[in-house]
């Protein structure tokens, strides 16, 4: 039986990839999302990759030797509730890792709770479920990381989605204009 979960810690500003390369190192699974971004200087313009979840990195360990994990340069602990750490759904990390491998442009965004919850039919996210808004005139296919209360956003077509009518144009409306876009 496979005891292995996956699991947010938190890390020093700045430190993500060094406390990706050390579990990595250490022969733990980690997942580091990035986004690859333009940065300008005074002087020239260069592309950097960055964090889509600042402070966080994603390791899947047993709960057993996660103790071995902590002096990890960076690493300031686990995400808990409670006195342990909380385990996050395969789905949800299976989710993102499809995101950020499409190379679409990703929108990190505060945890989406209302919306219409699909399954994606074609495209890329084929077989992903998430939630479905309008923003800005376009549809966003939304996945959440429940445990560190934040979402991916990205633009899909038409194609992509479920015939949603006007209860979907309804729902997402209404949903960008709560949360403000």
């Amino acid at each position: 039986m496979n005891d292995q979960h996956w699991y947010a810690i938190r890390v020093r500003k700045d430190t993500e990839q060094v406390a990706s390369s050390a579990l990595r190192a250490r022969g733990i699974e980690e997942f580091l999302p990035l986004e690859r971004t333009r940065r300008k200087w005074s002087d020239r313009v260069k592309t950097v990759d960055r964090p889509l979840f600042p402070g966080y990195v994603f390791c899947r360990v047993s709960f057993s030797s996660s103790a071995r994990i902590l002096p990890l340069q960076g690493a300031v602990g686990f995400v808990r509730f409670g006195s342990a750490p909380e385990p996050i759904p395969d789905v949800e990390i299976h989710a993102v890792k499809r995101l950020v491998d499409s190379e679409c442009r990703l929108k990190p965004m505060a945890l989406v709770h209302e919306g219409q919850r699909v399954m994606l039919t074609a495209g890329p996210f084929a077989g992903l479920e998430g939630i479905l808004l309008n923003i800005r005139d376009s549809r966003h296919f939304v996945v959440n990381l429940t445990i560190l209360q934040r979402s991916l956003a990205v633009a899909v077509d038409g194609e992509c989605a479920p015939a949603a009518g006007d209860r979907w144009s309804q729902d997402g409306a209404a949903q960008a204009r709560r949360a403000g876009t």
